[in-house]
């Protein structure tokens, strides 16, 4: 099987911090997003083993990006590493089209800023329908592609955003081929047509299409679906995550400070004078003074004085020490109420 992983976005929902670092590579109690996804599908939904490539669509070149997928994934798992771009942003189905050298056999797509969770695990590669597509019972399926399902969860219509929806079944960004040569064809046929719906060559038309054609998805529902899109979600994912497990690492320098649980505190934290959660994810190396932070989220090597945060944001190297109660601050900020 080959898996496919658009992850061609800016981020800009989450900038500044994502103004260095790009969103999937920003860490979430002590794991960055992409290895999370990563991790989970290798685990649950299918054995590490069926796994032949993995392609990455990205914006450009990134050798920041490749060499962290490369070192931290390509050395713990088997399968192979492939590196695609999608210079213009044209939609999904066309990310998806990026990395057609491996759209061939059976193929799961899963975009970069979603986690999920299911109960149980799940061996997609043992299916019997042409196609599996993951989806979430939501509040307003209006900001959403959604599918419409009938016995047995097949799927009859999936619709872009729709504005009137008749079901609140939202599809997450997880989609798993049986025939990925047929996703391929399709695809060629959108794009050569130019039929784009919202501006965009979308993966949802393509669907639909291959539905009247007279494949069969079926419709998988996850327990849990976690955004990672935007500064509030991301703060409610790590939340999430920390609930599930809570971690202060042995290297911890702790002085007159208290720290509520759940938090991650990951490797050679300094904390001084500081009351530290709950909700808090603390990474490698960093030093905290005279500080009250709850719900939020600290990368590494940054160092804080006097803060009071709450549903912050702190990038890796920031050096701050000001009053503000909530912020967002992008890597290798000096950010001091003196400046």
């Amino acid at each position: 099987m080959n898996v496919i992983i658009p992850m061609a976005g800016m981020g800009s929902r989450l900038r500044p911090l994502t103004l260095v670092t790009p969103k999937p590579l920003v860490k979430l109690a002590g794991k960055t997003i992409i290895y999370r996804i990563v991790d989970y599908i290798c685990n649950n939904l299918t054995a590490n083993s069926k796994i032949k490539t993995i392609g990455f669509i990205l914006k450009k070149e990134s050798p920041q990006i490749e060499n962290y997928l490369k070192d931290s994934l390509a050395k713990k798992y088997s399968f192979d590493i492939m590196f695609f771009y999608q210079r213009k942003p044209e939609g999904t189905a066309h990310a998806i089209y990026c990395a057609k050298n491996i759209l061939k056999g059976k193929v799961l797509v899963l975009f970069s800023d979603t986690l999920f969770f299911l109960k149980k695990k799940v061996n997609l590669l043992n299916k019997i329908d042409d196609g599996t597509i993951l989806v979430k019972e939501v509040k307003d399926p209006s900001q959403y592609g959604v599918v419409t399902v009938e016995e047995n969860n097949i799927v009859n219509n999936f619709v872009e955003k729709p504005k009137f929806p008749k079901s609140n079944l939202a599809i997450i960004g997880v989609y798993f081929f049986m025939d990925g040569l047929s996703l391929l064809k399709e695809i060629e046929n959108l794009l050569k047509k130019g039929h784009k719906e919202k501006n965009e060559y979308q993966l949802t038309t393509v669907l639909k299409n291959l539905t009247t054609q007279g494949k069969k998805f079926k419709a998988l529902a996850v327990d849990d679906w976690l955004d990672c899109g935007n500064p509030e979600q991301l703060i409610l994912t790590n939340k999430y995550l920390l609930n599930q497990q809570s971690k202060i690492s042995d290297t911890l320098d702790l002085y007159k400070s208290q720290i509520i649980e759940p938090v991650y505190i990951g490797k050679n934290v300094v904390l001084r004078n500081s009351t530290i959660g709950p909700n808090v994810s603390i990474e490698d190396d960093s030093v905290i003074e005279n500080s009250i932070i709850k719900n939020s989220i600290i990368q590494e090597k940054t160092s804080i004085n006097g803060a009071k945060f709450n549903n912050s944001l702190i990038g890796r190297f920031v050096n701050y020490k000001s009053n503000y109660s909530s912020v967002n601050i992008g890597d290798y900020s000096n950010f001091s109420e003196n400046e």
